[in-house]
């Protein structure tokens, strides 16, 4: 088994993207760390998060049309999309199915099923915006 290295470059990047409920972008990412770390490419920000996301430290969302986003919160819940203006947000007003997981691990011989729910709309802005 090959030791995880831990770099400053993945605390920083890590300790963004655990600290924001904005659930950035790659670029996002990016940005947030830059004053901290100016010298540092957004190539290593990708390579990094998508490290990140495969040892399980935050969670890659993959989003209809739009680029990937992190979010460090890795309880289960879902997330909302606006369709119009691109915000996410978290959704915790709705149970997450571990029911689901464990019937999709039998009928399909998969373990350690798990699933993400994003939902698709306009968000109460878009909504104010469009009625005027």
């Amino acid at each position: 088994m090959v030791k995880e290295r831990n770099t400053k470059q993945k605390a920083v990047i890590l300790s963004a993207v655990q600290g924001t409920k904005t659930h950035p972008t790659a670029e996002q990412v990016h940005a947030m760390i830059a004053d901290e770390m100016p010298n540092l490419s957004l190539g290593t920000v990708y390579r990094n998060l998508n490290r990140l996301a495969e040892i399980g430290k935050i969670r890659r969302i993959s989003v209809t049309n739009s680029p990937d986003r992190f979010d460090g919160d890795l309880t289960p819940h879902h997330h909302i999309c606006c369709t119009q203006c691109g915000r996410f947000c978290d959704f915790f007003d709705m149970e997450y199915n571990e029911n689901l997981d464990r019937l999709i691990e039998a009928k399909s011989k998969f373990s350690s099923v798990r699933h993400e729910t994003v939902f698709y709309g306009k968000c109460e802005d878009c909504k104010k915006f469009e009625m005027n």
